[in-house]
């Protein structure tokens, strides 16, 4: 009779769970392990309840009673992780899914659920061990790729990542993730045709609800390849209405941007940012921080860097600004929160689409204004970013139809250009492999701007100057083969190719090896266009209709050396050869660009910082962007 109404009891509690009543069903299952304590499934079937009903330290007892009445089931162990997992408690999880393997090795979800954990810890080589091994049991499984391809790249393995996407396509469904992975990993292969096929692919992708970060990733790509302006436009459209669609699914509370403090007219500019740190951007920042006028300024940091990338110059940021501010432990609408709490006026975002960008963020408007500027050579593309900072040679007045952003012109040069030391002939040619009459071409360029079409043009410099050798300094090994795999791919002779050793503190150093420098198309230079020139190398850009096409333009007209921006292919070819063949010409010219660009006046920060502020006091003064 006890058993007979065990069993009605298990029974009725599981037909109240698949009603949704959980709080019944609980109740029942309590009364069951009441009259009989050693059921194991019992105890298991209460745990979930209780997860269900929101109870998750009732659901953690019940687990770990599951378990240890039946020692040989995982189940329990592996649902305990679970429960912890959602609680946000990550280390408690991995324990969990540990001991859920210890007891069935081959526990496909705890593999792969312990391998989330060490993700959200941060913990990517533990993870990954954990991922292959389900990659190997369930090979056609699109999450488990997928959680992998972002371990890998988390730790800059990105030819593990290509090989494992290589090897997942032949089952891959025609996904976003796929279809955005495999665009991706055509720029790092030299196959013209797969690059032609997955880029139709990848503009042709339908993107859905939760898909906008792919979206966001797709946009970050595509800067790097020949598209139409009406095919950005469409997807910045779609980006911004998927971010809507999914901000309004969460009902969040409206947000409300503080006032101005009291008694302090300043107005407040927030900068936000990974790269306040060692990095190119933290280099070009810095002076600005500095220079910036704290009369009429307050000066705002928000981090997004990761824990870990923190050095000394991000003490050093620290110690230049009103206030700094860590976002990297918040969620989109708790770290909006925070910006909206300081009332900031403009918000300067300098992410894009980069690494680490937080687009979430701006979606939600926690400023008066807000502005994008540097970061990467594209738009946002929400509706919430009144701005792109730019000028009137980095953009065209219309943005050439590709950009939803008002663009918010300086009379300066939108890259903030520096003063460089004079490089130091740190490398030796022949250590190199160069000859003494060698024309040496810096081409110091990831795989990823290496279009087809710069490739092609690359090639005709190359095929008309015999002793021309490129130059490359990749800054991993993983870089090195992407490089060169496509520079061969493309029919470049790797014996016209060497490669300079990637030192970051003497990355500039690299200059003095080489005689001038080829840009590349359609993304093109920027930081790296401005240490060519500082070092006295001609640059020869070709000027496109887009902004990434026009940044080196920009660098060189502001800095008086028009006569290095071509138009045409044809014409980008010719002066490159001239340039290279011609030894009284390259020195002529390389001696206008030395004078070029150690004139004080184009590198002074202050010059750059108070064309800012007039922009951001115009952008303030003008009404923000309408969000309908």
């Amino acid at each position: 009779m006890a058993q007979r109404s065990f069993a009605a009891l298990v029974a009725q509690a599981d037909a109240a769970a698949r009603a949704g009543r959980f709080d019944a069903a609980a109740a029942l299952l309590r009364e069951a392990v009441e009259r009989a304590p050693t059921q194991a499934r019992a105890w298991h079937n209460l745990g979930v309840v209780e997860a269900r009903r929101g109870a998750p330290a009732a659901a953690v007892t019940a687990f770990g009673e599951a378990a240890r009445l039946d020692p040989r089931w995982a189940e329990p162990l592996y649902a305990c992780g679970h429960v912890h997992f959602v609680q946000g408690d990550f280390a408690a999880a991995a324990a969990s899914f540990e001991a859920a393997l210890d007891r069935d090795p081959v526990h496909l979800a705890a593999h792969v659920d312990l391998a989330q954990a060490r993700i959200r810890q941060r913990r990517y080589s533990e993870a990954i061990p954990l991922l292959l091994r389900g990659r190997t049991l369930a090979p056609a499984d699109e999450a488990i790729w997928w959680l992998l391809r972002g371990a890998c790249l988390a730790l800059g393995r990105d030819e593990d990542a290509l090989m494992d996407f290589l090897a997942f396509e032949p089952r891959a469904p025609a996904t976003a993730r796929v279809r955005v992975s495999a665009l991706s990993a055509a720029r790092r292969l030299g196959d013209a045709t797969r690059e032609a096929r997955a880029l139709a692919a990848a503009l042709e992708q339908p993107f859905g609800p939760g898909e906008a970060p792919l979206v966001g990733e797709l946009l970050a790509l595509l800067q790097y390849f020949d598209v139409a302006p009406a095919a950005l436009l469409a997807l910045y459209d779609r980006y911004d209405a998927l971010m809507r669609l999914e901000i309004t699914a969460l009902n969040e509370p409206p947000l409300d941007v503080a006032p101005r403090r009291a008694g302090d007219p300043r107005m407040t500019v927030g900068y936000l940012s990974a790269d306040f740190r060692g990095h190119v951007m933290g280099e070009l920042l810095a002076p600005i921080l500095t220079a910036h006028d704290r009369l009429h300024h307050r000066i705002m940091l928000f981090s997004l860097a990761p824990p870990g990338h923190e050095d000394d110059t991000t003490a050093r940021f620290r110690a230049a600004a009103d206030a700094f501010v860590d976002l990297a432990a918040l969620d989109d609408a708790a770290a909006a929160r925070a910006v909206a709490a300081e009332g900031v006026d403009v918000l300067v975002d300098l992410m894009g689409h980069s690494a680490f960008a937080r687009p979430g963020i701006l979606a939600r408007r926690p400023a008066r204004r807000i502005v994008t500027h540097l970061g990467y050579h594209g738009g946002v593309g929400l509706a919430s970013v009144d701005a792109k900072i730019t000028d009137p040679v980095a953009d065209r007045p219309d943005g050439a139809g590709a950009l939803r952003e008002r663009l918010l012109m300086l009379d300066v040069c939108v890259l903030p250009l520096r003063p460089y030391a004079a490089p130091l002939r740190r490398y030796d040619r022949a250590t190199l492999g160069l000859a003494p009459d060698d024309v040496v071409i810096a081409a110091f360029v990831p795989a990823q701007k290496l279009s087809p079409r710069c490739l092609a043009l690359w090639r005709a410099v190359l095929d008309r100057v015999p002793r021309a050798r490129l130059l490359v300094s990749p800054p991993r090994a993983d870089d090195r083969t992407a490089l060169l795999r496509r520079l061969e791919g493309f029919g470049i002779d790797l014996a016209r190719v060497a490669v300079v050793p990637y030192e970051m503190r003497h990355r500039h150093d690299r200059y003095a090896v080489a005689d001038l420098a080829l840009d590349t198309v359609p993304y093109t230079g920027g930081d790296t266009t401005a240490a060519a020139l500082a070092a006295g190398l001609p640059v020869v850009t070709l000027v496109g209709a887009r902004h990434a096409e026009r940044m080196s333009a920009s660098v060189l007209m502001h800095a008086g050396l028009a006569e290095l921006v071509t138009t045409t292919p044809e014409a980008y070819v010719a002066l490159a050869c001239r340039l290279a063949l011609d030894p009284a010409f390259r020195r002529e010219t390389q001696t206008h660009v030395r004078a070029a660009l150690s004139d004080p006046h184009l590198t002074d920060p202050r010059r750059y910082v108070r064309a800012l502020e007039r922009g951001y006091a115009r952008v303030l003064a003008d009404p923000p962007r309408s969000t309908s």
